[in-house]
């Protein structure tokens, strides 16, 4: 607002130091044009302050997608500071939505050109879970991890180490989704103890959900259950049947038990080629130090 001001005090200056040089009939015009530059002159300064509030005040709100190949029913997220509303849905499906936001880059600051973006890509992702496991066969004083070595898409052709991982389900807490992941990629495996250690953005800029990071102990096999949450209801039948939407993102993977020194060994060696993966493990690790 104070540049804004300023900018139009020098203008007025300038109109006044070439209406003193100029001549007599330039001097009529110039009176006749006045009223029409005071009037600019004003509705430039109340636009530039206002701008903010119309924008807020119109939010409109797309939920009809250019193209759609599903529905996404995931989170979706703004800054409560910076987004001034989201522009438009480019691409969506049941993985994901990439939107268009509007954005003010500094809160504080006038929202002139320079501080609002209008095209900010961004894109709501389902949050999800990690999660090292401790072996059942082996003790906590001497403890092995069930890791997968597997493939995937992005991996450009190579092969990762891999902890259990998965998509927190509409209507899942993260610790719901960590028990029924393990219980269905770990062919029945409960879990008693389960250590959070942290919530994670994928991307600081561009979103694409958050990693929620698990520790689970005390674990053994139960093909009788699927597993009690932590209120006493069964971890996978919260999902409904047909319903999960990870459900369809398996890949082939092989099932290994490996000693905690050959763990840090490998997350060291960089083997957990997914930055949500080595990060897991690498804090897991410092949990139980």
């Amino acid at each position: 607002m104070r540049f804004h001001k300023k900018l139009n005090q020098n203008r007025m200056n300038l109109f006044l130091k070439n209406y003193q040089n100029a001549s007599q009939a330039s001097k009529g015009v110039i009176l006749i044009l006045l009223p029409v530059l005071l009037c600019l002159l004003y509705f430039s300064t109340a636009f530039s302050s206002s701008i903010r509030s119309v924008v807020i005040k119109n939010n409109p709100t797309n939920d009809v997608c250019m193209v759609s190949y599903g529905k996404y029913n995931g989170h979706r997220y703004h800054s409560p500071t910076q987004t001034l509303y989201e522009k438009k849905c480019l691409v969506e499906s049941k993985w994901m939505r990439v939107v268009q936001h509007v954005v003010q880059l500094n809160p504080n600051a006038d929202n002139n050109a320079n501080n609002i973006i209008d095209d900010w890509l961004f894109i709501d992702y389902h949050d999800r879970i990690n999660v090292l496991v401790q072996d059942p066969k082996s003790t906590n004083d001497d403890p092995y991890f069930l890791v997968f070595e597997q493939t995937k898409y992005s991996l450009e052709g190579r092969s990762s180490l891999a902890v259990v991982g998965g998509i927190i389900e509409p209507n899942e807490s993260p610790l719901m989704a960590a028990k029924r992941e393990v219980y269905e990629e770990m062919n029945g495996l409960v879990c008693q103890t389960f250590i959070d250690i942290g919530r994670y953005r994928t991307d600081v800029n561009r979103g694409i959900g958050w990693v929620n990071g698990f520790l689970a102990r005390d674990c053994s096999l139960k093909t009788n259950t699927a597993g009690a949450t932590a209120d006493g209801t069964n971890a996978v039948d919260a999902v409904a049947e047909g319903e999960e939407v990870g459900k369809a993102d398996m890949e082939r993977q092989d099932l290994l038990s490996i000693s905690l020194e050959v763990l840090k060994d490998r997350v060291k060696r960089g083997e957990f080629l997914e930055v949500q993966w080595s990060n897991t493990v690498a804090l897991a690790l410092l949990h139980m130090q």
